[in-house]
């Protein structure tokens, strides 16, 4: 049987649009197709620095044409924490500084706790009402919020004398809207009045702590 044979032919060159947002080229083989590769995006890490979001891009196509990607978005919002030295208090009110510490690394509204735990110590004799007071300090104007931790009141006949330790805890927790950059501290300090007679042995605030969370830019 005598038969025909037939090859199928190309029929030229690709048209390639040469417009300038036309990323497609033409090659010897045929059409070339740009790959894409994002950056500046790594899972786990925070892009920009007023962000409260990360977004993750994987590869997900491999070596293989075209790529696929794969693209994600999680809520990692910065924060941190700080603890501090016991600090003695001295008589008289004024606010004593701790090395409970954080500094606010960028802005946004946060969520702030300092804690702290208060222990007094003395004789009464016949009497003496002291207190400790746990405040939040914001780069170091004065004290923003304050909570009292402990205090040692006790009263008795002249004549007679009673030794007791009195020991407290207490924390403050407010939202603060941040520019950035200030420093936020636990602070302490010893008030109230002590008798002729009585004597205060001790007034610590131990185991200051402060505490950071971003929750909104």
């Amino acid at each position: 049987m005598t038969g025909t044979s037939s090859a199928l032919r190309g029929g030229g060159a690709p048209t390639v649009d040469p417009q300038a947002c036309n990323a497609l080229t033409s090659g010897p083989a045929g059409l070339l197709v740009p790959r894409t590769t994002p950056s500046g995006l790594a899972p786990g890490g925070a892009v920009g620095t007023s962000r409260s979001v990360d977004i993750d891009v994987t590869d997900t196509g491999g070596t293989d044409c075209p790529d696929t990607w794969q693209i994600g978005a999680r809520l990692s919002p910065v924060h941190g924490e700080t603890g501090g030295a016991a600090v003695n208090l001295p008589a008289g009110g004024a606010w004593v500084n701790t090395t409970g510490a954080v500094v606010l690394p960028e802005p946004g509204v946060y969520e702030l706790t300092v804690t702290g735990r208060g222990q007094i110590c003395g004789t009464a004799a016949p009497t003496t009402n002291v207190w400790i007071t746990l405040g939040m300090q914001i780069d170091g104007v004065g004290v923003i919020w304050s909570d009292m931790v402990v205090q040692h009141q006790l009263t008795c006949q002249t004549g007679t004398q009673l030794m007791a330790c009195f020991l407290g805890q207490g924390s403050i927790t407010r939202r603060f809207q941040s520019a950035g950059g200030q420093v936020v501290r636990a602070v302490g300090s010893l008030s109230g009045t002590v008798a002729p007679g009585s004597t205060i042995s001790q007034a610590t605030l131990t185991n200051p702590y402060a505490f950071f969370h971003k929750i909104s830019d």
